[in-house]
């Protein structure tokens, strides 16, 4: 009874605070709507008009989001913005105010956070603040990603806003980031795009194991995207492609081949081209029992297994998982 009773103060305290705020944010806006609304007859008093009104939506949508009113947050923050930009020329206020917008809509509006946070990175870019659109163009990517039951649209919109983000940190030397972003543009391309686009995610995985060689620090990562490249070649039903990739990798990094993803990989290649989906079954499982199998590559190895069931026309029991037992 006292859990209840203590639940039911703090629900009321938290919808009187709620209630204050939009209270609160009601009046600035109101009075941001009568700053407007005043004649001026200089230049001067006129740009004066519109930052005070801008700072008063900007109040307003402050209030708003403090008491959870997102929407109402959101919209607020639009009205400075557009202030900002058509009437003071302020891209920089502009774009953070959009920004603010997206993050308050993200909550529950989704289109309209995408929409804030494009018209945020179009002024970024024009004002040379790459670093900064390059953030918001990711999260527009992973409110693309996360979206229930996203569609093929959707995953296509966030492949787009993750090269995009890849394209602008890259341009800021922001490597470590646009890396990031390539891997999942890489990823949704072999894993939810429907029909996959695999030999694109293999030259994605293979570039970027290239540049890990070219760090001392990042060199230990190459193995992974490239046993990545050789299981969207095998994937695409591909074990020649696969076997060349082997090689050309084993070339680059004279690791690769003796290392745990090397040894995985050839194995992979070796069960593909001898049709032999019980030896493809060990190998899952030895490699499962050391490195753990991720959601990605376990969707690769369904691909690949049904390729070996296709030509041998001998099944590995189970329909949609690998057999690790």
């Amino acid at each position: 009874m006292e859990v209840t009773r203590s639940s039911y103060l703090k629900n009321k305290n938290m919808s009187a605070l709620s209630q204050a705020q939009r209270n609160k944010g009601d009046s600035f806006l109101k009075e941001a709507e009568i700053t407007l609304s005043k004649s001026t007859w200089f230049a001067s008093s006129t740009e004066r008009k519109y930052e005070d009104a801008a700072e008063s939506f900007t109040r307003a949508a402050n209030a708003y989001k403090v008491g959870g009113w997102n929407d109402e947050a959101g919209n607020a923050y639009k009205r400075a913005a557009e202030l900002y930009k058509d009437k003071l020329n302020s891209l920089g206020e502009a774009s953070k105010c959009l920004s603010d917008a997206g993050g308050c809509f993200k909550k529950g509006n989704s289109s309209e956070a995408v929409g804030c946070y494009r018209s945020a990175v179009t002024l970024l870019c024009d004002a040379g603040r790459l670093n900064q659109a390059a953030k918001l163009s990711k999260q527009i990517a992973e409110i693309f990603e996360n979206e229930d039951d996203a569609s093929g649209d959707a995953i296509t919109a966030a492949i787009a806003s993750y090269e995009q983000a890849a394209e602008l940190f890259e341009m800021e030397q922001a490597k470590s980031q646009a890396s990031t972003c390539l891997q999942k543009v890489a990823e949704l391309s072999s894993g939810a795009l429907d029909p996959p686009e695999l030999l694109r995610a293999a030259e994605i995985y293979e570039s970027l194991g290239k540049q890990c060689l070219e760090s001392n620090l990042l060199k230990y990562n190459a193995k992974n995207h490239f046993l990545h490249a050789v299981m969207c070649h095998l994937a695409n039903g591909d074990s020649i492609g696969a076997s060349q990739a082997f090689t050309r990798f084993d070339s680059l990094d004279y690791t690769f081949g003796e290392s745990r993803e090397g040894k995985f990989s050839k194995q992979l290649v070796d069960c593909v081209e001898e049709f032999d989906p019980e030896g493809f079954a060990t190998a899952c499982f030895e490699y499962d029992r050391i490195s753990k199998l991720d959601p990605w590559k376990t969707s690769m190895l369904v691909k690949v297994k049904r390729s070996i069931e296709d030509s041998s026309g001998d099944g590995i029991e189970g329909e949609d998982d690998i057999d690790l037992t």
